[in-house]
């Protein structure tokens, strides 16, 4: 009554697996093979590989293909989820890697109808993810940016449609049957071997072949082709160094997975003026002694090119490494629109090296309420003249203690203090 009519829509029920009469499984061959009962025990599969061979090895005078076998026999037997594979569907389970369901399972999920317990299938796996990098200037995150990138990748074949060749040309490799991988026997020593597990060299480790008649001319039998795109990317406004983004589908795809993502992150590049700290920004400004003491007016060019003037409060005396703020003038807020972080100021003050008797006059004049008395009140043994340190005032001499070993570090902010102003930190 569902299907309407009694039919099933699919075809007649009984040709489905698990309908009608049920295929018989040859699930023997590989015990036959080593010699052993259908229940033994894993050593008792080691031992009996190891005996058939030394017999079969083809050093010995065995048979190659007999050989083979053998070893094809045991990386299934000697493997617990392989054998219980084995022992359910026989091989051909083995090279579906599925219950004996084959595809037709999936018509019981799609009705609900649970497939007798199967488990169901999580989907198609996805490509890997392909990585790229795209360089940014400051202007290009304070601004935001659309930028290209061109990749190369490989898509489904248009004219093959991803089978590779014509209507019925894959065949099953039978050097791995299906499984993409061999397994192989190799003496190490009298007596002792080893088996090693690779890509099948028939197939290229694919699982199968195609003939090179019934190949697709357009992609070789190979079911993907190469492809150059260009892709978009937009950079947002205020996105930090490392930000990044993700274009779904637009990596490598093959037949059964779903096309990897490529992933674009973002390379800040170094400004020559601006240095970043987040959604802040920040620059050096050199300024004269006269400027620290009378006030600063410069203009600077912002990121966008507007022109700002900046100055000081009038009266405001500013010190060596002071910084000062100016809010919101610095990069946007990742993906919030109208805030920015502050920038900030880094004062820098250049001293005169001499001043004239005349320049000095005047400045002890303007500053006569600032001057401390009382040092130079006192009782004195001897004047002395400061002068600039110089590398050769060191004394390296043994005599003076510590034999020309005091770190370069202590020696230069000695020197600092004696021979230069010291400028307190603010």
């Amino acid at each position: 009554m569902f299907f309407g009519g009694g039919g099933f829509p699919f075809g007649d029920f009984k040709e489905m697996h698990g309908g009608g009469k049920k295929k018989d499984i040859d699930n023997k061959k590989f015990y036959q093979l080593l010699e052993v009962d259908q229940k033994a025990t894993q050593d008792e599969i080691k031992k009996a590989f190891r005996k058939k061979a030394l017999k079969e090895h083809p050093d010995k005078g065995g048979d190659p293909e007999k050989f083979k076998d053998l070893n094809v026999a045991y990386e299934v037997l000697s493997d617990p989820e392989k054998r219980d594979m084995y022992d359910k569907y026989g091989e051909e389970g083995l090279s579906q890697g599925a219950g004996g369901m084959g595809g037709m399972g999936d018509i019981f999920d799609l009705f609900g109808m649970g497939g007798g317990g199967r488990q169901k299938q999580s989907g198609p796996k996805k490509g890997k993810p392909v990585a790229h990098q795209v360089k940014a200037t400051l202007k290009d995150l304070y601004l935001g940016k659309n930028t290209k990138i061109a990749v190369n990748r490989d898509r489904i074949c248009n004219k093959c449609n991803g089978a590779g060749g014509k209507a019925g040309a894959v065949q099953t490799c039978n050097g791995c049957k299906g499984r993409g991988a061999r397994t192989v026997m190799q003496q190490i020593g009298p007596g002792m071997y080893t088996q090693r597990t690779g890509p099948c060299d028939e197939c290229d480790g694919k699982g199968e072949r195609i003939d090179d008649k019934n190949k697709c001319k357009n992609c070789d039998g190979k079911k993907v082709t190469k492809e150059k795109k260009i892709l978009d990317v937009t950079i947002d406004k205020g996105a930090p160094n490392g930000e990044k983004y993700i274009l779904h589908g637009e990596a490598d795809e093959f037949p059964g997975i779903e096309a990897g993502d490529v992933i674009i992150q973002v390379v800040e590049q170094k400004h020559e003026f601006f240095k970043r700290k987040g959604a802040d920004l920040m620059f050096e400004k050199e300024i004269t002694l006269q400027e620290a003491l009378t006030g600063v007016d410069f203009v600077i060019t912002h990121l966008d090119d507007r022109k700002i003037r900046i100055k000081n409060k009038p009266g405001e005396v500013i010190k060596p490494d002071d910084i000062k703020t100016i809010e919101n003038m610095g990069m946007p807020l990742h993906k919030q629109t109208f805030k920015n972080g502050n920038l900030f100021v880094i004062f820098k003050i250049i001293f005169p090296e001499t001043l004239t008797t005349a320049q000095m006059q005047k400045i002890s004049e303007a500053l006569a309420s600032q001057k401390k008395k009382g040092d130079t009140d006192m009782d004195v043994a001897e004047t002395v003249q400061l002068k600039a340190f110089k590398e050769d005032h060191r004394n390296t001499h043994h005599e003076g203690g510590n034999e020309g070993n005091g770190s370069d570090e202590e020696m230069g902010e000695e020197g600092q203090q004696r021979g230069g102003v010291r400028c307190q930190q603010q």
